[in-house]
């Protein structure tokens, strides 16, 4: 605003006055004392008419210099920094709530993501566990199912021993029967094949051990407990021997046989003997 002062008002000023003294001059002139006349070459002046615009309607009034105060402008400026540093502040405050706010998020993402991670971790447990508890359900049924099986197999096998010991029972009995029944054909056909020594007396008697094949021969014999005289037991052994084969026993079944008669003691006890 100065430097336009200065550029305007300045020269219009000048201008002004220097224009003012021509026409004073020309219009007023003086009076001088009267002189000689002296004839003299006149000294023209040439003045040119400058017509002034009125810049006042062209021109805005010029501003009057302004006084700046100091203290007024430093409470300018320090206001203006307290401005700044509010501002300042509160971007800073603005970043550190979006840093938070962002932290924030963040957190509670991962805690989310975090518990999403446990929440399908116990889901799995929880999974493996259900399989391993049908698992062993299973395992424990078919242990208990095979366990029934044996013990039923157990029982069975129980029962069909003690079917087979009871029929075996049975059967020794009933080949005992027959055995006894031919046992009392042996004994007659021996004492009928004996020879009485001058020695025997009666109750004597000794037992023999008689070894035959399935067709009945006499394989062996021997005496197995003596009477206490000799003549009797060999004549006992001797009556054995005569018989040579016992025809009887072709006709027993082979159980039997094999049970009583492939090797079986004959009690040699006469009746008859004398006193």
């Amino acid at each position: 605003m100065k430097a336009t002062l200065e550029k305007y008002i300045a020269p219009a000023i000048v201008s002004v006055g220097l224009h003012g003294a021509v026409l004073a001059f020309l219009f007023f002139g003086f009076s001088p004392e009267p002189v000689k006349t002296e004839i003299k070459t006149p000294n023209f002046v040439r003045a040119q008419l400058v017509t002034l615009e009125d810049k006042s309607k062209t021109q805005k009034p010029a501003d009057k210099p302004q006084v700046v105060d100091l203290t007024q402008k430093r409470k300018e400026q320090e206001r203006q920094k307290q401005l700044a540093e509010q501002k300042k502040q509160q971007e800073l405050k603005r970043q550190e709530e979006a840093k938070k706010k962002a932290e924030a998020e963040q957190k509670k993402k991962a805690e989310a993501e975090q518990k999403k991670k446990e929440q399908e971790k116990k889901a799995r447990e929880a999974e493996a566990q259900r399989k391993k508890e049908e698992a062993d359900r299973k395992a424990k049924a078919e242990a208990e199912k095979q366990r029934q099986e044996q013990q039923r197999k157990r029982e069975q096998q129980a029962f069909e021993e003690a079917l087979a010991r009871e029929e075996a029972l049975l059967a020794e009995q009933s080949y005992a029967v027959t055995a006894q029944s031919y046992m009392s054909v042996i004994a007659q056909r021996v004492i009928q094949n004996w020879s009485r020594p001058p020695s025997a007396r009666n109750g004597m008697q000794c037992i023999l051990l008689i070894r035959l094949v399935p067709t009945g021969r006499v394989v062996s014999v021997d005496v197995l407990k003596s009477s206490g005289n000799a003549a009797f037991d060999l004549s006992a052994v001797q009556a054995v021997k005569k018989v040579e084969q016992f025809d009887e026993v072709k006709e027993m079944p082979s159980q039997v046989f094999e049970r009583h008669y492939r090797e079986f003691e004959l009690n040699f006890n006469p009746q008859d003997l004398r006193q």
